[in-house]
């Protein structure tokens, strides 16, 4: 069983190469296109998306105690995942926005504030389809939040490590990944489009369509085109269809002269 079943596979792998041999023209016709559009969406209609980010640490008052710097050290971690909060929330963006003059809060959604494990480093990350105003709207948030988190959160020990810098090289879209996404899509489309193209193609075309319904070939004929029907010819040589043309006065004459005599 499990031979017949391994016999079975590689039948059906033979018959998807010999479909797609079949079918190459077409699933190459699918990748070109969708590529094309790929291409199109990405040059000339995907907006480009910039990145600027800034680092700030916020401490809490130092202790001469080693017991309880260490707990000051815990205290830090856990108010940096409180400020990640704070940093992105209206209180600090709608002043960023009104600061910068900035037409919408659209890019509240753009600003992203974290930490990583067990570290007091905080990375303000902003994205803006303008890379010099997401440099402006990083640093903003940054200064706006440093002088009002006294306020917030009762600290007053906030350092900015570094400025943000524009960076003009897009995080997106990039080229390169989307032609080879789109090129994976278009042969992915065409192979499929090929499959079912194959499916549903209930002609016979050659022996094997014949033999593959497990049925026996018994004779070949030669192809015939219609006109081979049309113009057939009689035993004469005469056309069929043509009509012969009436006998002459003298041909009529020299008849009649034979059957006297």
């Amino acid at each position: 069983e499990e031979m017949q079943e391994t016999q079975e596979q590689t039948i059906d792998l033979r018959g998807i190469f010999k479909i797609i041999r079949k079918r190459l023209g077409l699933i190459l016709f699918s990748a070109l296109i969708v590529t094309i559009l790929g291409g199109i969406y990405t040059f000339f209609i995907a907006s480009p998306v910039y990145t600027a980010s800034t680092q700030l640490v916020v401490k809490l008052p130092n202790s001469d105690n080693s017991a309880a710097y260490a707990g000051q050290v815990t205290g830090n971690i856990q108010m940096a995942n409180t400020i990640n909060q704070v940093i992105v929330s209206p209180v600090i963006l709608d002043k960023v926005q009104s600061n910068l003059n900035l037409t919408d809060d659209a890019f509240q959604k753009q600003v992203t504030a974290a930490n990583q494990t067990n570290s007091q480093v905080i990375t303000l990350t902003v994205k803006y389809s303008n890379p010099y105003v997401a440099q402006k709207i990083a640093d903003e948030t940054a200064k706006i939040f440093s002088s009002d988190a006294a306020k917030l959160l009762n600290v007053t020990n906030v350092n900015i490590l570094s400025k943000a810098k524009a960076q003009t090289t897009p995080i997106s879209p990039k080229p390169k990944l989307y032609l080879a996404i789109s090129v994976i899509a278009g042969l992915v489309l065409g192979l499929a489009i090929a499959l079912l193209k194959e499916l549903f193609d209930n002609k016979i075309n050659k022996e094997e369509d014949i033999e593959a319904l497990g049925l026996t070939v018994l004779g070949v004929t030669t192809y015939a085109q219609m006109s081979d029907f049309n113009n057939n010819t009689n035993k004469n040589g005469t056309q069929s269809g043509t009509k012969s043309s009436p006998p002459s006065d003298h041909e009529v004459n020299r008849s009649s002269k034979r059957n006297k005599r």
